[in-house]
């Protein structure tokens, strides 16, 4: 915890950042680096919501869960992105795979 709330601060140094253009000088402190820290990985998190953004197709979303036969299961288990796209399908749909 310590190190999160030293995060960006002299107590942890910084350097000096100057424009080649008009020399302004500016002091920028280092990080933590510390994966639970919110500054330092808002980048990273920035571009894990981008990427999820990314896998969403143009549709509105309903969260559904379900159990596959432990037979299917197994088989799924290790073929997770072949199974994922079965069921995303659209012309076969979520529920027409489960006979009623």
């Amino acid at each position: 915890m310590s190190a999160i709330e030293r995060c960006r601060t002299a107590a942890l140094g910084g350097h000096v950042e100057q424009c080649d253009n008009c020399g302004y000088q500016r002091i920028a402190y280092n990080s933590c680096r510390n994966r639970h820290c919110p500054k330092c990985q808002s980048l990273v998190r920035a571009q894990w919501l981008e990427d999820r953004q990314a896998d969403l197709i143009p549709v509105e979303y309903f969260h559904v869960v379900f159990t596959l036969p432990e037979a299917i299961a197994a088989i799924a288990y290790q073929n997770k992105a072949v199974v994922y796209n079965i069921f995303r399908q659209p012309d076969l749909g979520y529920f027409n795979l489960i006979p009623v």
